[in-house]
């Protein structure tokens, strides 16, 4: 194979272009003038063939003859031709020949078909996504273009939106096809020029060049636009998957020390930012990203010690009947009692203790200081009905999940009506047949109760509902808060109690902080309050206490916000 020539007659080397060194390991031989894997020619005066770049197409004269040809031969086009071929034939050659051409003229428009024009108009800049070298070297090349300004200069860093829960659903994964559709999709909004690469399993890189002013507002706008890209469910197979992404968004001019791994950093930085606010946010770097407090370094250091010398506990929090004013179980929460630095409050640890994937120790650490507590009100002859304890999504996916809590009651010599599971809403509603669906269902036919955490925040149908099988419904301190005075929340929390009552479903208002939100509580039906007006969280000895004193002064307590009996309206 003889190697191309320039237009001096002189022959032209063969090279990689700054991506292709990257991506094929070859040498990056600079000034040269075209590329040997993806062809793209290094010179204005080389148009060799056809490459499409976002979309945007540079032609050669090969390629405009063979575009001439194929639109000839597109669709029903040929028919128009062919007596003004065969009649210039025969005039020209004869009848032999006009019949060797009507012959050969299918045959050759079907194997025209057969070559495809090579190009690549669905992908960012050559082929899409490259790897994270390839971003690195093509934003060291946009750093060194003359005239560029760093503030036209950016990096997106896009994560889907819980892709290892999908794939843990569907059984099999996913995450290729879906980085691939993606960015297909992507290539058709971008502009000439822009990268896609791919990062650490599913992770997508976006570099961007030469953005106009005001860079932020359009950074913000392109990003809604990526999000955009996923409103259209992506198929593999039979199985159809809706995703979102979080955008971190970190621009040149913002870095110091600026290199392109900096660069790269800083937009992950602020993808971790926006993922804490939850799927679907989009946030641009700010300096700070990414620092953790010296403080949360030192706790992130010891909080999984602290798990297992018992320093993080139980604490209880009372829960009493509107009806009868007895108490009906305390719930169990986690508190961190810091030999040094006294008690630490749960959001300053929790956090800590998911970064470390500790979930699921800290609910069998809390669940087996709970039945402790619960086995030692019974040998006080306190007699408390049950127990909650509250358990994540995370937590719920454990396949042994019944099993462990079936082992734990029977160590403590516990029946399993005694224990009280509390879920999420929003995990309830999110669920399908999945593991957590089986562990509820498990959990509920073992004779355990599930109440439903913050309920009327989120999204709950009646059906879930029933499916999983709920005791009580906890209705969240947001609906709870001025309930005696505010007419229209009065409302709502009537209608909730109305279906809670039709469904034969407990119901258990939290945060109840004042003695006037508890008398209205009582006379709209709800059946248990929990909150600051009884009782703030409290260690196991302290709770064995405040139980001796709550009954103590029973008979006058019991009457506090009794609902008046045959009565059902609010006036």
């Amino acid at each position: 194979m003889t190697r191309p020539h320039n237009a001096t007659g002189q022959e032209r080397p063969q090279r990689a272009c700054d991506l292709c060194s990257v991506q094929q390991k070859a040498p990056d031989l600079r000034a040269l003038t075209g590329c040997i894997f993806c062809g793209v020619s290094q010179s204005p005066n080389l148009p060799i063939q056809e490459i499409g770049v976002s979309g945007a197409t540079y032609k050669g004269s090969r390629q405009q003859a063979r575009r001439l040809v194929g639109w000839i031969t597109a669709g029903y086009r040929p028919i128009a031709f062919i007596p003004l071929l065969l009649a210039a034939t025969h005039w020209a050659a004869g009848e032999q020949t006009m019949i060797a051409v009507a012959a050969v003229l299918p045959a050759a428009a079907v194997l025209l078909s057969l070559f495809p024009e090579r190009r690549f108009t669905s992908q960012s800049v050559f082929a899409a996504p490259f790897p994270i070298e390839a971003a690195e070297a093509w934003l060291q090349g946009q750093f060194s273009v003359e005239g560029r300004e760093l503030r036209q200069i950016a990096v997106m860093a896009i994560k889907f939106d819980s892709l290892d829960l999908l794939e843990e659903r569907l059984g099999f994964p996913m995450d290729d096809t879906i980085v691939e559709e993606f960015s297909n999709r992507l290539g058709k909004i971008l502009r000439q020029g822009d990268l896609i690469a791919r990062g650490k399993k599913s992770d997508i890189l976006v570099c961007l060049g030469g953005m106009q002013a005001p860079e932020s507002e359009n950074l913000l706008h392109l990003s809604r636009r990526i999000q955009t890209c996923l409103d259209e469910p992506i198929t593999k197979g039979a199985v159809r998957v809706y995703c979102s992404v979080t955008v971190g968004i970190a621009r040149a001019s913002q870095i110091e020390n600026l290199t392109p791994s900096a660069l790269i950093r800083a937009a992950d930085c602020a993808n971790r930012s926006a993922i804490q606010d939850g799927p679907g946010v989009v946030r641009i770097y700010k300096t700070g990203y990414g620092k953790v407090p010296s403080n949360d370094n030192v706790l992130l250091g010891e909080v999984a010690a602290a798990l297992e010398n018992g320093q993080i506990i139980a604490w209880y929090q009372p829960q009493v009947s509107t009806h009868t004013g007895e108490i009906t179980g305390f719930e169990a929460l986690a508190r961190w009692e810091h030999p040094t630095r006294g008690l630490i409050s749960p959001a300053s640890f929790l956090g800590l203790i998911d970064r470390l994937g500790l979930s699921q120790r800290l609910s069998e650490v809390v669940l087996t200081h709970a039945l402790s507590t619960l086995r030692t009100c019974d040998r006080a002859g306190f007699g408390i009905p049950s127990v909650s304890v509250n358990y994540c999504s995370d937590e719920l996916r454990n396949p042994r999940l019944a099993e462990f809590l079936r082992w734990e009651l029977d160590r403590f010599e516990l029946t399993a009506d005694r224990l009280t599971i509390e879920v999420l809403e929003n995990v309830i509603a999110e669920s399908q047949d999945d593991i957590i669906s089986q562990n509820l269902r498990a959990i509920s036919e073992m004779g355990c109760h599930i109440d439903l955490d913050d309920f009327g925040t989120s999204y709950t149908s009646i059906m879930n509902i029933r499916k999983f099988s709920v005791s009580r419904l906890k209705i969240d301190r947001q609906l709870i808060s001025r309930v005696d005075s505010d007419a229209e929340q009065r409302k709502l929390v009537s209608a909730l109690l109305a279906m809670a009552e039709q469904l034969d479903i407990e119901t258990l208002a939290e945060g109840v902080e004042t003695p006037a939100e508890h008398s209205m509580l009582a006379q709209l039906g709800c059946d248990h309050i929990q909150g600051f007006n009884l009782a703030r969280p409290m260690p196991r000895g302290d709770s064995l206490t405040w139980i001796a004193d709550y009954r103590s002064g029973f008979p006058t307590q019991a009457q506090v916000g009794k609902k008046p009996a045959g009565n059902n309206e609010v006036t």
